[in-house]
């Protein structure tokens, strides 16, 4: 069984160091970041490098496109924020929905034929007038029925291509100020408005798997913010939002999180998060993770529904139709 524990690597090469500890220690998945990737023929080669050692592992990325890219030396992941296709859809409600199908196809075909099987889309946060520029770019605007028909296009062709998305950030990032990655924000708003953050995250509840916000929400939990917060686990996420799959942390390495690794462990097993995420490339806090995480029994039972079956043959696309249809119609609109 893998270990619920999703790592990094420093560089865009495996030290002797790291494939020692991933053949022996078989972490859930590697995250792939901009540092490790410099082209698609040696990412290609390094996630296989890395599924030689562990076969069973997952590899992951965070590829929203636009803001949050990590090909963005490579022409064929230039993008539109997903917060430009939701002010296309006010105008021209059909091109952006081809616009967002193209998108999402793209992205997943290249990265399915790289290798990855999982992507940690979509951002389900739900934006006002305060929320941050790096959320709301990455949301599909604030009309709940349009999110709601991009996100699924966005989520459906990548399943489609055989890419596993991660709905983020639970239970929802969008009435925040402050960045999680610098500090850590608290929401105080009412029990009403907090209500309305939920309703994307229900409707797409039957994904296999949801990323915590680090955020402290003051009507649910004064003490914790989101990740260690058995109350919003298990009350909001668990009973109102009704998702029955995985629930990742987002990156304990951000500032939001003020604690030690050892405390930060504590707390999530308190918490009762399913998989620890990780992106400092440290194996002594790795090895820490390892010895004390906690193995939850939602996540001994629902190994089988991971794996997303590609139901598109990728020998039989040909991506660049699909690029020049993007890049026409964006031209011939204007945009």
């Amino acid at each position: 069984m893998n270990f619920p524990l999703i790592i990094s690597i420093k560089s865009d090469q495996i030290s002797k160091f790291e494939r020692e500890n991933i053949r022996k220690h078989k972490p859930f998945g590697i995250i792939l970041f901009k540092r490790n990737i410099l082209n698609f023929d040696h990412t290609k080669k390094l996630i296989k490098t890395i599924k030689s050692l562990h076969p069973k592992i997952y590899i992951l990325i965070d590829q929203e496109g636009g803001i949050v890219n990590r090909f963005s030396n490579l022409k064929e992941f230039n993008f539109l924020d997903n917060f430009d296709y939701y002010q296309i859809y006010l105008k021209y409600p059909s091109l952006a929905k081809q616009l967002v199908y193209l998108k999402s196809f793209i992205t997943s075909y290249h990265l399915s034929e790289m290798g990855f099987d999982i992507n940690t889309i979509p951002v389900l946060d739900i934006p006002n007038s305060k929320t941050i520029p790096m959320i709301k770019k990455r949301t599909f605007g604030s009309d709940l029925d349009i999110s709601i028909k991009l996100n699924e296009i966005f989520v459906n062709t990548s399943i489609s291509l055989g890419i596993t998305p991660v709905m983020k950030h639970i239970p929802g990032h969008g009435l925040t100020s402050k960045d999680s990655h610098l500090s850590l924000p608290t929401v105080s708003s009412s029990l009403k408005i907090l209500q309305n953050q939920l309703k994307l995250f229900h409707h797409f509840r039957h994904l296999p798997y949801a990323m915590t916000a680090h955020i402290k929400y003051d009507k649910w939990d004064k003490d914790d913010m989101a990740t260690y917060s058995k109350k919003i686990i298990q009350k909001i996420i668990r009973h109102q939002i009704k998702f029955k799959g995985l629930i990742m942390s987002d990156d304990m390495t951000m500032k939001a999180n003020h604690y030690d690794i050892k405390e930060s462990i504590s707390k999530c097993n308190h918490a009762s998060i399913d998989i620890f995420l990780d992106c400092s490339s440290d194996w002594e806090r790795y090895h820490e993770v390892i010895k004390t995480f906690q193995v939850t029994n939602r996540y001994k039972k629902s190994l089988k529904i991971r794996n997303t079956k590609r139901k598109i043959e990728l020998k039989s696309i040909n991506i660049i139709q699909y690029h020049d249809l993007y890049n026409e119609l964006i031209k011939l609109y204007g945009i």
